[in-house]
Order: structure tokens, then C-alpha cells, then sequence
């Protein structure tokens, strides 16, 4: 994550300060020697006569080749590499803030489990020693474990199943409705859906900015690869046109298309205006997601101090409830 960071952001910092593409690619291995392999190669490549997109599709995934090849076909790779290098810079910084959040809870779980290690073989045998014997069940103790037992017995089912049906599920899926699978996913399918939004929007946009047709387009996305969202988004496009729809009902048949598509091509814009607007929509989606994003993650800790408060309750109780009932506090069965 860090390499592909910084590599975005140094070729873009460079191409913009006048530099070729060939000369920046053997400058990479003085700047990053720890990974002087992977650029000399890159640097091979380019002398070969191929294009950046073709030379990086071994190191990064075919949608941000894809991505990649659009926008210098089309003279609008300098900004390209920008959006990209913004984007890795903000899921780097995502994961970072994402492992500072659970370092906390962390640390209290590693805390609460030597909390329970030292009841269950200090603690509890020292209690036996100095209590009186009863034979006399704690039923309240009893129901109390009974009940968190199948608590956590039914949350760890349900996540099993759930597991078991995404692996299922996603071995019969096709790679063209995969996409309409991972904008289902609870809580994270909005993720996926926005990322989704904001890829097609900008793609497009650089398309219709290069000066190419709708139709230009569909032949040009028929030579993607199969698994790449550009490509099912182009097969679901070339049946919608076969069957003689318009393009803006498309939205209401695949989740991963943005709804705005309905608004964009019913205006009668010019292909310019169009490319400016899907432009604008997918910085606007960019922004959204990275809200989701933050959204998402302040959530993590929250839901694990409620996990780590019941922990902490149920072991305090689980010591708590046998001294109160020789004390005389729970006494049941001796009545």
C-alpha cells in the first residue's frame, strides 16, 4: 500500500515538473533501491516502447490499469495520477487510523483476558478455601452463564453461516454479477457500491472528455478484460441497447451503476458538458466515500468496548454473585 502511494505520487510530482515517463522510470530504483527490482523492470518495459498502463498491469489490479490506459490514451494521465495518488494517500491513512482505533480496545482485551486468567486459576480456588461448603446451587449465576452461552453460541453461528454463505455464493457467481453481489453485502456493500459510483463516473468522464461517442466506447471496453467493472458495466450497456432501452434505465437494473446516471443521459447534454459532469459527480462520490469510510471506522471501537463491558460485567458477577450468596445476600435453595 505505501509503495503504490508513494510511486503514484512520485511520478505524478515529476511528469508535472516536465520529466518523461522513461527517465522518471530509471530515477525510481535511486529513489526507492529497497525495490529496485520491480522498477528496473518497469523501466525495461518502457524502453520496450510499452505504455505505462501495460508495463505496471503485472504490479497493480486490472481496474487501476484500466484506468491507467483510458487516461493517457486520452492526454489526461497527469490528473489521473493525482486522483490515484490522493486515493492510496487516503486509504493508507484509512488503515492507519483504523489500527489507532483498535489499538485501544486491543489492549484491554489482552488486559481482560489476564483479568480472567488470574480469576480463573488464582483468584476462584483462594475464594473455595476460605467460603463455607454449600451444595446449594447459585441460580442466578447458573441462568446468568446459561444465557451468555447462547448468546455467544448464537452470534457464532450466525457468523459462521453468514461466512458460508458468502464463500458459497461467491464460487456460483459470475464475474458479471459479482459486482451486483458485493453492493448487497450488509454494512459494507455501501462501501462497495460508492467506490463503484465513483470508478464508472470517472472513467467515463475521461472517455467522453477524449472526444469519443457512447458507441466508440462500447467498442472500446469490449477489449477489457472479462473481470474488470468497465467490462460488465459495457455488457450490461450493449443489452440494454439491444433490447432498445434508454441508457438511464440502467441504473434502476445494476446496483453498482450510480442512480445520478438517469439524470446525466435524459438532458440531451453535449458529450462535453456530459464528461464535465461525471467528472464533478465522481469527485463528489470520492469525497463521500472517504466519509463512509471514517463513518465506518469510528464505529469499530465503540462496538468493541460494549463486547469488552459485558465481558468485564459477566466476570465480575461470575465472582461477585457466590460471595453474596454466603453471605447470606443470594441465598437460594437453603430457605
Amino acid at each position: 500500500m505505501q509503495q503504490q502511494t508513494e510511486f503514484f505520487q512520485t511520478y505524478y510530482a515529476l511528469l508535472r515538473e516536465g520529466f518523461s515517463l522513461k527517465q522518471i522510470a530509471i530515477d525510481l530504483p535511486l529513489l526507492y533501491p529497497h525495490d529496485q527490482a520491480r522498477f528496473s523492470k518497469l523501466a525495461a518495459e518502457l524502453n520496450k516502447g510499452q505504455t505505462l498502463s501495460a508495463s505496471l498491469r503485472p504490479f497493480i489490479s486490472r481496474d487501476v490499469a484500466d484506468q491507467l490506459w483510458i487516461a493517457e490514451s486520452h492526454g489526461m494521465l497527469l490528473p489521473c495520477l493525482q486522483q490515484l495518488g490522493k486515493f492510496y494517500t487516503q486509504k493508507q491513512q484509512h488503515l492507519q487510523h483504523l489500527r489507532a482505533v483498535l489499538l485501544y480496545p486491543l489492549i484491554l482485551i489482552i488486559m481482560m483476558l489476564f483479568l480472567l486468567f488470574s480469576i480463573t486459576f488464582w483468584l476462584k480456588p483462594e475464594l473455595q478455601l476460605i467460603q463455607p461448603d454449600s451444595t446449594a446451587p447459585n441460580m442466578t449465576l447458573y441462568w446468568l452463564k446459561l444465557t451468555l452461552l447462547v448468546i455467544l453460541g448464537g452470534v457464532f453461528l450466525s457468523v459462521l453461516i453468514y461466512l458460508s454463505k458468502i464463500r458459497q455464493n461467491f464460487k456460483k457467481r459470475h464475474y458479471i454479477s459479482r459486482w451486483d453481489w458485493f453492493c448487497e453485502i450488509p454494512i459494507l456493500g455501501k462501501l462497495f457500491r460508492t467506490y463503484a459510483y465513483y470508478y464508472l463516473a470517472f472513467n467515463l468522464g475521461l472517455l467522453l472528455n477524449g472526444g469519443l461517442d457512447l458507441k466508440s466506447i462500447c467498442q472500446l471496453l469490449d477489449r477489457f478484460d472479462q473481470k474488470s467493472l468497465l467490462y460488465q458495466f459495457n455488457l450490461n450497456l450493449q443489452t440494454l441497447s439491444a433490447s432498445g432501452s434508454e441508457l438511464r434505465f440502467l441504473a434502476e437494473q445494476k446496483k453498482y451503476i450510480p442512480p445520478e446516471f438517469r439524470l446525466f443521459f435524459s438532458k440531451g447534454s453535449t458529450l462535453k458538458d456530459l464528461s464535465h459532469e461525471l467528472l464533478y459527480y465522481a469527485d463528489l462520490t470520492y469525497r463521500r466515500l472517504l466519509l463512509e469510510l471514517n463513518r465506518m471506522i469510528e464505529l469499530v471501537q465503540p462496538i468493541m468496548f460494549i463486547i469488552i463491558g459485558l465481558a468485564i460485567v459477566f466476570i465480575y458477577l461470575s465472582i461477585l454473585l457466590p460471595m453474596y450468596q454466603n453471605i447470606g445476600g443470594l441465598n437460594y435453595g437453603k430457605e
